[in-house]
């Protein structure tokens, strides 16, 4: 089964230096990484791995951001229920969603990894923009790690509820695990964010304190492979695949 075309041709093709999470400074691998690193970049037999992928599960599909997302991303910054629940009340103009739309793509042209956009499928096509979720640097200030990676989702009211959180979740931290060979993930929820915390724990985070973030009170949650709740039907595309 291959992906659908129209999702292959929206998504941004990344360029080929690998500068995960540090803004420059040398890159270090994985311990379970066979990936290949010289002076911060992939070896040329490597770049291969620097492609943008597509994940798709029984009821959606995932794919990385485009320009053409800037009324998605906004509509979704401007959901009452997204602005209450980790925007403090704070509706963003159009000009600061497409700011953060440019932020996402540039991440993912950096990185192996990003925010995917979130589709609920009808009839095996991407029809209802449910949100985004996915995967980003931690603050650059922390020490040089792979694994210093946080997990990231924000849904609509209208996809709240449904589960949907969760089974996208759980396919980009098997993409974690499996594709980036990453031994941890981490989250960060407000503490009054409770729909967020009871996600986390369904997918297979566990709890390991209170700490401050990015200047915040937030409640700090982490998952490995082994307490990773397993989602079946996960297929991931290469966006270089036509077929």
């Amino acid at each position: 089964m291959a992906p659908p075309r129209a999702l292959l041709r929206a998504a941004p093709r990344p360029l080929s230096r690998n500068d995960p999470c540090r803004n420059g400074r040398k890159p270090h691998p994985p311990k379970r990484s066979s990936l290949n690193f010289k002076n911060g970049l992939l070896a040329p037999a490597q770049k291969r791995i620097l492609l943008m992928h597509i994940l798709e599960t029984q009821r959606l599909i995932l794919r990385p951001p485009s320009h053409s997302d800037e009324l998605l991303l906004h509509g979704l910054h401007s959901d009452p229920f997204v602005v209450n629940a980790v925007m403090k009340g704070v509706y963003p103009t159009l000009e600061q969603s497409k700011a953060e739309l440019l932020h996402l793509i540039n991440h993912w042209q950096r990185n192996p990894f990003g925010l995917w956009i979130v589709f609920v499928k009808d009839e095996g096509q991407a029809r209802k923009f449910a949100g985004y979720c996915g995967l980003r640097c931690i603050d650059p200030d922390l020490p040089a790690d792979p694994n210093n990676v946080e997990f990231v989702t924000r849904l609509h009211l209208a996809a709240s509820g449904k589960g949907i959180g969760v089974e996208a979740g759980r396919v980009v931290v098997k993409f974690a695990f499996e594709h980036l060979k990453l031994d941890k993930v981490n989250s960060f929820i407000l503490p009054n964010n409770t729909r967020s915390i009871l996600m986390c724990v369904k997918i297979g985070f566990f709890y390991l304190g209170d700490v401050i973030y990015n200047n915040v009170l937030m409640k700090y949650f982490v998952i490995s492979p082994g307490t990773l709740v397993e989602e079946d039907g996960l297929h991931v595309w290469n966006t270089n695949n036509d077929t």
